[in-house]
């Protein structure tokens, strides 16, 4: 009887599941067909799975052994993958090769849905899993890199078929690309007609130097944005282009439904990124160089999709709280229906190499370089051997042996300067030699088998004759002299011996609201160095001296008040002139300051986030004959406290005493 009982039950169970499998596909189609499509592709295991079937293709040897790879030979294109039918793509992976050092920029990866004739996918294969500076191990969800191996599990649909094509735009011949790529075969309907198709889109701007936002994504059409892989490189090695937010604006809107506040906060981190590198499931921070500034950062929108129905513009901040000059290049990734926009016309490989040399803001260009003499001067187009000229142009002098030619910087108005010169090497380059004022300042060889750009040298602090600085070039070696641009910075003379006093208080209300900067205390009334003043915090505040030599951030203000956050302090010193004259005054400071020169405001500068550097704003003062008062009152609400302040003084009349004693 139990044994019949036993037969009776497997006989029910087997029914029973067989009829749970009938209602689940039926309901998985029912439900295919109305459920929202990111549901739809992110849930885990696909839906698909009960109607598909699972194939790979992958670069196995073909003959049994264990050659499981294709070479790519330089300039070739090859295909990866022709899918017919209707189907997903759930995963694929790929490892590399090659013996050029600039590969993850120089080989792109394509996809294509459907018969289409331009790409829905077109990214160098670096910037597509998110390192395109280094081959860098990195663990996010859906895209990245697993100890050597790059993978994507973003879900890429189709109705009729998928191509993905693999161009090697190197010189160099890939020796080794292994792939695989996973796919579900699927019978013909087993998707909503409105299924979003899979797009990746690659942007870079070498140098930002102007004031819009960086557009990383505009596409028309109905859809979700689902990530961005972003990398940047500033021109001066500093990390404050992370001051720019991200603005997303979608269905034409004016202003952004997204807007964020700052770059780092936007993949979830803060403060620079302060504790490093990490790699979360939907954001992390792949790469972070102090020395280079470089960054490589991912946001991947897959909990927090964001939907669009007719248009969408992504957007970084540029030229308000981010004016900083950076490399920047971004990979956006969204779903929408086709047709899609075609992409821009991608920049050339030579266009897409990550900076070897970034050449500083300010610098003079190769166009603006003043040159007398009678050689051959020719401006060449660098733009395929890399990023690393401005506007892609280098300045090419020939010039036979002995021959000669000079550089003229004028209208110089500061006492001295520190000249840099930016060359590269190359093959056909000759040797010169740079003198100044008859001093020999620079031996150069330039031949080199390959062009290769330079760091900057220093051609050390030179100073100017009637406004001018001429430099001598001769050659001592027939061939070319490959320029690239000029670099010339002031000798800045900072005040460096002040007298000071605080804390005093800054009752903040509000950010934009903090009456101390107007508040007058004790030592804006009146001056006596052996007077104590009441301080706020219940403090006998008396003035004490520091001549270090330093002025800035390397003064460490916050190092001579307790507390040194929402405070209030007053600097005091003298300039000496021999005569009544007006001088430019440059300042810079964090947060906010006044400076009274004899009593009376010449300054005041107020906001919120500003950081410190040298000459951020110019005045032009009077000075009487004799010592002058200079008193500087600084605000510090939170973080950085610094101040920089000088006169220009070409003639070196001025003389600068906290005690008014000239030495």
């Amino acid at each position: 009887m139990k044994k019949l009982l036993s037969g009776n039950t497997h006989q029910l169970k087997s029914a029973i599941f067989f009829f749970l499998f009938i209602v689940l596909s039926f309901i998985s189609c029912k439900t295919n067909e109305n459920q929202n499509p990111i549901s739809l592709l992110f849930s885990q295991p696909s839906p698909f799975i009960i109607s598909g079937k699972q194939f790979q293709l992958s670069s196995f040897d073909l003959t049994g052994g264990n050659n499981d790879r294709i070479p790519i030979k330089a300039n070739e294109k090859i295909q990866i993958a022709d899918i017919k039918g209707e189907g997903l793509i759930s995963r694929i992976w790929v490892t590399i090769d090659s013996r050029d050092p600039d590969y993850l920029r120089k080989i792109l990866i394509r996809m294509y849905w459907d018969d289409e004739s331009h790409p829905s996918v077109e990214v160098p294969i670096g910037d597509f899993f998110g390192s395109p500076f280094q081959y860098k191990h990195h663990l996010p969800k859906y895209l990245g890199m697993s100890s050597g191996g790059y993978y994507s599990y973003f879900p890429m649909p189709f109705k009729y078929g998928a191509r993905i094509e693999i161009e090697n735009q190197s010189e160099e011949e890939v020796y080794a690309f292994y792939y695989q790529i996973n796919y579900y075969s699927l019978d013909k309907g087993s998707m909503p007609d409105e299924m979003p198709y899979f797009h990746a889109y690659w942007n870079r701007d070498i140098r930002t130097d102007y004031p819009e936002n960086y557009i990383a994504l505009e596409a028309e059409g109905k859809g979700f944005f689902v990530g961005l892989n972003f990398n940047g490189q500033p021109y001066d090695g500093r990390l404050f282009y992370l001051e720019g937010d991200e603005m997303i604006y979608v269905d034409g809107e004016t202003a952004p439904s997204t807007h964020g506040t700052g770059l780092e906060d936007y993949f979830t981190s803060g403060w620079y990124f302060k504790d490093g590198e990490f790699s979360a499931l939907f954001h992390g921070l792949t790469l972070l160089d102090q020395g280079t500034g470089r960054v490589t950062a991912y946001r991947h929108h897959i909990p927090d999709a964001i939907p669009f129905n007719k248009s969408i513009q992504v957007s970084l901040e540029h030229g308000h709280g981010n004016q900083e000059v950076i490399d920047l290049s971004t990979t956006s990734f969204w779903y929408q229906s086709e047709p899609h926009q075609v992409f821009p016309e991608i920049l050339s490989a030579g266009k897409r190499m990550p900076l070897r040399r970034p050449l500083p803001h300010g610098l003079i260009k190769p166009t603006a370089i003043q040159t007398s003499g009678e050689l051959r001067e020719i401006l060449e187009d660098r733009s395929e051997f890399g990023s690393d000229w401005i506007d892609n142009k280098q300045l090419l002098v020939e010039g036979l042996k002995g021959e000669s030619f000079s550089i003229t910087l004028d209208q110089l108005d500061e006492e001295a300067y520190n000249v840099s010169f930016f060359v590269s090497e190359g093959p056909g380059f000759g040797k010169v030699k740079v003198k100044h004022g008859g001093k020999e300042l620079l031996f150069f060889d330039g031949n080199s088998k390959d062009l290769m750009p330079l760091e900057k040298i220093d051609l050390g602090e030179l100073q100017p004759k009637d406004g001018k600085l001429v430099l001598d070039i001769q050659f001592l070696e027939s061939g070319f002299l490959g320029m690239d641009g000029l670099m010339i910075s002031p000798k800045r003379k900072f005040l460096t011996d002040w007298f000071m006093i605080g804390p005093f208080p800054n009752l903040r209300k509000t950010d934009y609201d903090r009456p101390g900067l107007d508040s007058a205390f004790f030592p804006e009334k009146s001056i006596d160095l052996n007077f104590s003043y009441p301080g706020f915090y219940g403090q006998n505040l008396k003035w004490f001296r520091v001549n270090e030599g330093k002025s800035g951030y390397d003064m460490r203000l916050w190092q001579y008040f307790n507390p040194s956050e929402f405070i209030v302090i007053y600097t005091l010193s003298y300039v000496y002139s021999p005569k009544k004259e007006t001088y430019k005054m440059y300042v810079g400071c964090d947060d906010t300051a006044k400076i009274f020169i004899n009593d009376k405001e010449v300054y005041r500068f107020f906001d919120l986030m500003r950081i410190a550097a040298p000459d951020q704003d110019m005045i032009e003062v009077e000075l009487e004959e004799g010592w002058n008062k200079v008193l500087v009152k600084a605000e510090n609400n939170f973080g950085g406290f610094a101040f920089y302040l000088r006169f220009a003084d070409p003639s070196q009349n001025l003389f600068y005493s906290a005690d008014k004693t000239i030495k």
